[in-house]
C-alpha cells in the first residue's frame, strides 16, 4: 500500500520457516534426519532471554506464536504496510556456525527449494534471496548458478556470523563472481548466534548479544570485504549491509581511512580511500537509530552517502521490528528522499 505515493518495499523481513516442512526438500539422509529435529540439534541459538522473563510479550510484539505459514504473507504485509517484501529466514541466520558444508550444503539447497515451491510469488510482490552455503564456495556458485534465473530470487545472501576467514577473503570470489555474473546483489546479513564468538562468550543477557552481536558481525565482515578489494575486483556487484543499524557505518569508514593512509601497501588492490567505497554500499535501515536530537540522524546519512544508499527495513516479525513510520517521520528528508528509502532504490538494486 503506497505511502504519499510511494511503494514501500521491504528489503529484510523474516519467513519464520518451519523445519519439518522444509525436511521434505533434503536429500540424502538429511530429510529423515532433520524432519524431527529441533532448532538445537543442528543450528545453533544466541544467548539470553529476549522475552525480559515475560514482561515482553508475543502478541505486543505482532511476533507469531509458531512457525509462519505461506498463507500469512499478504496478512503480514497488509498489516505492516507493504507492496512488496524480500523475506529471509529466521532459523538459518545461525547459518555461519554450522558445523560443517556437509550440512550448510543441503540445508541451503533445501531452503530456497522450499521457499520457491511454497512461499515466494513475483505477482504478489513476495520475493526471497538464495542463502550461500559459503563453507563450500564451489556449492554457493552451483546454487546461485541453478536459482538465479527464478525471477522471485532477488539477491544472494551471506551470513556475518561465524564465517572463517571473514568473508572479503580471496576463498570467497567465486561466489562474488556468480552474484555479478547474474547481476544479483550479495547481502550481508547480521546474526547474533555466534555465542562462541570470543567478544560474547561470557555474555548471559540478551541485552549483550542483540546489542554488539549483530553490530559486531558486519563491522568485521565490512573491514575484510573492503581491505580484501571485493568491490574493486568485481565493480558492478552491488553490497548490501542489512541489520546492524547505520551509525556504526561512519566510525568504521573514518577508521579504515585512518589505518589505510599509514598502511596502503597492505590492501594494494584499493584505489582509493576505504570509505570511498563504503559510501558506494548500501544499506537497510533496520534497527534504525532514533537520537534525541534527530540532526545526528540526518548527518550520519549524509555521511554514509545520502538518502540513496538506505532501503527500508523492517525485520518482521522480530520483536523490534521498525514500520516505515521510521522514514516518514523523518521530516528533515524530502519527500523524494523519502520515496527512495521507502522503495525506490531496492527496487532497482532488487530489480523488482
Amino acid at each position: 500500500m503506497p505511502i504519499n505515493g510511494h511503494n514501500v518495499v521491504d528489503v529484510d523481513a523474516h519467513f519464520l520457516e518451519p523445519l519439518q516442512d522444509f525436511s521434505d526438500y533434503l536429500e540424502g539422509p538429511w530429510k529423515s534426519r532433520f524432519s524431527g529435529a529441533t532448532r538445537g540439534r543442528f543450528i545453533p541459538g544466541s544467548t539470553g532471554d529476549r522475552w525480559v522473563g515475560g514482561r515482553i510479550m508475543r502478541n505486543v510484539t505482532s511476533y507469531p506464536q509458531n512457525d509462519m505459514t505461506p498463507e500469512e504473507i499478504p496478512r503480514i504485509m497488509k498489516h505492516v504496510g507493504l507492496d512488496k517484501i524480500v523475506l529471509l529466514p529466521n532459523k538459518m541466520l545461525s547459518f555461519g556456525k554450522l558445523s560443517s558444508d556437509e550440512i550448510a550444503v543441503p540445508l541451503a539447497n533445501g531452503y530456497i527449494d522450499y521457499m520457491l515451491d511454497k512461499v515466494v510469488d513475483p505477482s504478489e510482490g513476495i520475493y526471497t534471496m538464495a542463502v550461500a552455503p559459503f563453507h563450500d564456495p564451489e556449492e554457493s556458485v552451483a546454487l546461485i548458478d541453478r536459482v538465479a534465473d527464478e525471477k522471485s530470487v532477488v539477491g544472494v545472501c551471506l551470513v556475518t556470523a561465524g564465517p572463517e576467514p571473514p568473508l572479503g577473503d580471496r576463498r570467497y570470489d567465486s561466489i562474488y563472481e556468480a552474484c555479478s555474473s547474474h547481476g544479483l546483489p550479495a547481502v550481508f546479513h547480521a546474526g547474533g548466534s555466534s555465542v562462541d564468538s570470543f567478544f560474547i562468550r561470557g555474555y548471559r543477557k540478551f541485552l549483550e548479544t542483540h546489542t554488539l552481536g549483530f553490530l559486531w558481525n558486519n563491522m568485521a565482515q565490512i573491514v575484510s570485504v573492503v581491505i580484501q578489494g571485493v568491490p574493486e575486483k568485481y565493480p558492478k556487484l552491488d553490497i548490501v549491509f542489512q541489520e546492524s543499524g547505520i551509525f556504526w557505518v561512519p566510525l568504521m569508514m573514518h577508521r579504515l581511512d585512518a589505518e589505510y593512509m599509514k598502511r596502503r601497501s597492505e590492501a594494494p588492490l584499493l584505489t582509493k580511500k576505504p570509505s570511498k567505497y563504503m559510501q558506494e554500499f548500501y544499506y537497510g535501515t533496520q534497527p534504525i537509530e532514533e537520537p534525541e536530537n534527530p540532526k545526528y540522524l540526518q548527518q550520519i546519512i549524509e555521511m554514509i552517502g545520502g538518502p540513496e544508499r538506505l532501503m527500508y527495513a523492517s525485520d518482521y516479525p522480530h520483536w523490534d521490528y521498525d514500520r516505515p513510520s521510521v522514514i516518514t517521520n523523518m521530516d528533515f528528508l524530502t519527500d523524494s528522499e523519502q520515496g527512495m528509502i521507502l522503495g525506490k532504490t531496492a527496487e532497482s538494486v532488487f530489480g523488482i
